[in-house]
């Protein structure tokens, strides 16, 4: 294992995909102290204009690019600011800031961030601001697992959100994928080849740093993926019949059950219900992939019927929203290009992203980000979509795909 330190975002910009309506700035009361004040707004969406400062330019830049991917604020010149976030190191790891309010002068909030980089303190004192303004959770100080062929082989790199520093994983020299964090954020689980040449399920430690192989029964074993409370594995693995069945384990890897009997489909990409009770997951009867939802308690079921989402006949990539249920991004075909979709599972309803082109959507902790893969001239590159105001940004230049995301407070 070894540490790449670079810095992804703040040298290479930001870019849009996608361009977004811009509404006339009105009033609108501040969401912190009840004054009525312009703000922006893109797609219908608030936008709350901000001015960040420090002592240090290195966190003044820091947080700017980080409130900036964040598409409920904004630093435009068009309408007055009305917060200014003054950010200050506070000690080894440690970052301060407070929230003064421009419409009375007071500041109204303060906070400390800690962690075990400033970069990472500062992420954290900047979630309690996001908390703070748009009551839901920020996502600054989370870490992003992808897959990567910086080097000849597909290998699996950790980061965070921004690409302050960027670690490989695995240097297997050989093909890595499918990475999937466990919840607390301790341990992943991806899909190697390294050991037979056959896909197997490999667990690995993030604190040591050490691996372990979780499945490897004969044929094929893939897609695992966590419960939400961290005590069970959804995997797709092969039969005795040829083929490939979602199975549920518990997170030592013991007491294996089958879920799906279908010798007619391959199924892949399972996702688990914020309750831990269902699963979702594609599967291929027709030949063209399809989302299916299945209870995560059933045994040997045939193939449940598949999801309506009423767009394509061409589904894939399934990931649960961690804050709503009713939510499920997807992929979808429309002619030739896959687009990133989100389907109500209680209004029975899709909303497709046409800004978004790609495939393998990774939900952030708000509920309201998405990290997608992109293929931008030849090359997966990974890119986030906020799916309130739909605008996209890119997130690295260096070639990454299959995004996992998880945030430990």
């Amino acid at each position: 294992m070894f540490s790449l330190k670079r810095n992804l975002l703040l040298t290479t910009g930001l870019v849009w995909l996608a361009v977004a309506a811009w509404a006339d700035p009105s009033p609108a009361a501040a969401p912190a102290d009840g004054g009525s004040i312009p703000v922006l707004y893109q797609n219908a969406v608030k936008r709350i204009n901000l001015a960040v400062v420090s002592s240090s330019p290195a966190i003044a830049q820091l947080m700017q690019t980080a409130f900036s991917f964040h598409g409920a604020f904004d630093f435009s010149t068009a309408v007055p600011v009305q917060y200014v976030l003054h950010f200050e190191p506070a000690g080894a790891g440690r970052v301060s800031v407070a929230v003064e309010s421009k419409t009375g002068g007071a500041t109204i909030f303060s906070a400390e961030g800690s962690g075990a980089t400033t970069a990472e303190a500062a992420y954290r004192a900047g979630d309690a601001v996001v908390e703070k303004l748009t009551q839901k959770p920020g996502f600054f100080a989370g870490k992003l697992a992808f897959v990567s062929q910086r080097t000849k082989y597909r290998e699996i790199f950790e980061s965070d959100l921004l690409g302050q520093e960027v670690t490989q994983l695995t240097n297997d020299h050989s093909t890595s994928d499918l990475p999937r964090f466990s919840p607390d954020g301790t341990k992943l689980l991806y899909t190697g080849y390294y050991r037979t040449g056959f896909p197997d399920i490999i667990l690995y430690n993030l604190a040591t740093h050490s691996r372990s192989t979780f499945a490897a029964y004969e044929g094929t074993n893939t897609g695992g993926a966590f419960s939400p409370d961290g005590q069970r594995v959804a995997m797709i693995l092969s039969t005795n019949d040829g083929a490939t069945e979602l199975f549920v384990v518990d997170a030592s890897g013991k007491h294996l059950v089958r879920l799906t009997r279908d010798s007619q489909s391959s199924k892949f990409s399972p996702t688990w219900s914020p309750d831990g009770q269902q699963i979702i997951f594609g599967a291929d009867p027709r030949g063209s992939p399809l989302l299916y939802k299945i209870s995560a308690a059933s045994r040997l079921r045939p193939l449940p019927s598949a999801l309506p989402t009423y767009i394509s006949t061409y589904c894939a990539d399934p990931a649960w929203n961690p804050r709503d249920a009713n939510q499920v991004a997807f992929m979808e075909e429309q002619g030739t290009a896959y687009y990133i979709a989100v389907y109500d599972l209680a209004a029975r309803k899709t909303k497709v992203f046409p800004g978004a082109e790609g495939r393998e959507p990774c939900w952030l902790n708000d509920g309201r980000h998405l990290v997608f893969t992109h293929r931008l001239s030849g090359m997966d590159q990974l890119y986030v979509l906020d799916t309130e105001t739909q605008r996209v940004k890119q997130l690295t230049h260096n070639g990454a795909a299959e995004a996992s995301w998880v945030y430990v407070k």
